[in-house]
């Protein structure tokens, strides 16, 4: 009896070094992890509140976030439990906050982020919409977290000139389309050069089946995820 008390006594101890260590570590790791996270999301915010190709910002320099306290101040929309908005049709989330700042020309522009189901976990994607006579733009996307794709195929999607793809598409599209696609998914050969690219995204068809061979799922990610942000905008944007 006696070492087994003992036995109890030494696991105990052990356990509770043990948790004391693992707090120890978290509170000293905490601070960086939050701050790293937050320069992330302020970088991925500046680059979809830029022009695509030109660089530079759609709304006046004061206005970017440039800390927390920049960034809380604009917050549209939030919910305690971390998702705006589910679509059972396109099974992509808008997740909590979502953001609203003013162009240049006085125009509303919200920041939504959103995740779907890629090839190996969920792919969270950040984009900006710009409301403009009624209808909305998307102006520009930053893929954030695609840890689990397949490195050389759908990890592909974070580089510069695939992104561009998703660049500029309206809610026309989405609309007239019955939701974005990407080209393999709408049965539709990829085209030769930019002008037939471009075309192809006015119906709701974003081509990246010559940049991303192989790798269908990844692409559909993103585009069930901006399908979602659109169906959110729709129902929330009167």
């Amino acid at each position: 009896m006696g070492n087994i008390i003992k036995t109890g006594l030494i696991l105990a101890t052990i356990t509770l070094v043990l948790g004391f260590l693992l707090g120890l570590v978290y509170m000293v790791v905490k601070e960086p992890i939050e701050n790293a996270e937050l320069n992330a999301k302020l970088k991925a915010i500046k680059v979809v509140l830029s022009s695509p190709g030109k660089e530079e910002l759609i709304i006046d320099s004061d206005e970017l976030p440039k800390n927390l306290k920049d960034l809380e101040d604009r917050i549209w929309k939030s919910d305690e439990d971390g998702i705006l908005f589910e679509s059972s049709k396109y099974k992509a989330k808008v997740l909590s906050p979502a953001y609203k700042f003013t162009g240049k020309n006085g125009e509303d522009i919200y920041i939504l982020t959103g995740s779907a189901i890629g090839y190996g976990g969920s792919v969270i994607t950040m984009a900006s919409f710009i409301k403009k006579d009624g209808e909305f733009y998307e102006n520009a996307i930053e893929v954030l977290d695609y840890s689990q794709e397949t490195p050389g195929l759908g990890a592909r999607i974070a580089e510069k000139e695939i992104k561009k793809r998703f660049f500029g598409i309206s809610s026309n599209a989405f609309n007239a389309s019955d939701g974005l696609k990407v080209n393999k998914d709408a049965g539709v050969l990829p085209k030769s050069n930019e002008k037939e690219i471009e075309e192809l995204k006015k119906s709701g068809v974003v081509q990246t089946s010559d940049v991303m061979t192989g790798a269908t799922i990844t692409p559909r990610a993103v585009v069930n995820t901006l399908n979602a942000m659109f169906e959110f905008l729709t129902q929330e944007v009167k």
